[in-house]
């Protein structure tokens, strides 16, 4: 289990300020949906570079993936993000991504969608791309942001890439009734363990002194 990750803070972050004041948290469904979409464009580009439709996705647990190719941890998230994402299609084809680029030019967009299985907003999107950072307030990369595909299953989550890394496929549906679940056995879990079996985890060193500071 991963128990940091790090990010790099964009370079647009002024501009992808939440000017409009929306909430995220009403983002659901169509109106989701239309966010990925402009008054010139309904349709993502698949990974191997057709159109489809954006409306053909209502419905879904939608994770918008915020990544650049030239950061290492952007890299390393994506391969564990994308082995999860196969998983999970094989088991739920009510599930998708979409990847918002912040490459600096197309070359570094087409190299690193190549190895990614999902949906993406076409690289030329600049004013999409930008409305999703404003609307989500991204700051740091890698970010996984998940929707629900209505208001009532759950509002939105903010650190998929956290949870990815911490649950893998359990975490799916990422609604917050399963993260309740999860962190309840996880409580169970701590509840049941012992001194004894602390100390003895193999290949690992255990300081008493950060198990008293933790009581």
């Amino acid at each position: 289990m991963r128990e940091e990750v790090n990010r790099h803070k964009t370079n647009e972050d002024d501009d992808f300020k939440n000017l409009d004041g929306e909430s995220d948290e009403v983002v659901s469904g169509s109106s989701l949906l239309s966010l990925l979409g402009s008054k010139d464009r309904d349709f993502l580009l698949s990974p191997t570079g057709t159109q489809v439709k954006i409306s053909d996705h209502e419905g879904k647990v939608i994770g918008i993936l915020f990544s650049a190719n030239w950061y290492p941890p952007c890299q390393e998230f994506t391969r564990l993000l994308a082995n999860t994402y196969e998983q999970l299609k094989h088991s739920d084809p009510g599930f998708e991504i979409v990847f918002v680029s912040s490459d600096e030019d197309l070359d570094a967009f087409n190299n690193y969608r190549a190895c990614m299985p999902w949906l993406a907003i076409p690289f030329s999107d600049l004013e999409t791309k930008r409305a999703l950072n404003r609307r989500f307030d991204i700051e740091c990369i890698p970010c996984l942001i998940i929707l629900q595909p209505n208001k009532k299953e759950g509002t939105t989550i903010r650190d998929g890439v956290d949870l990815i890394y911490r649950y893998g496929i359990q975490a799916y549906p990422f609604t917050e009734e399963r993260l309740e679940e999860l962190l309840e056995k996880e409580r169970d879990k701590h509840k049941n363990q012992t001194l004894k079996d602390l100390l003895i985890l193999p290949g690992k060193r255990f300081s008493l002194g950060a198990f008293h500071a933790t009581k």
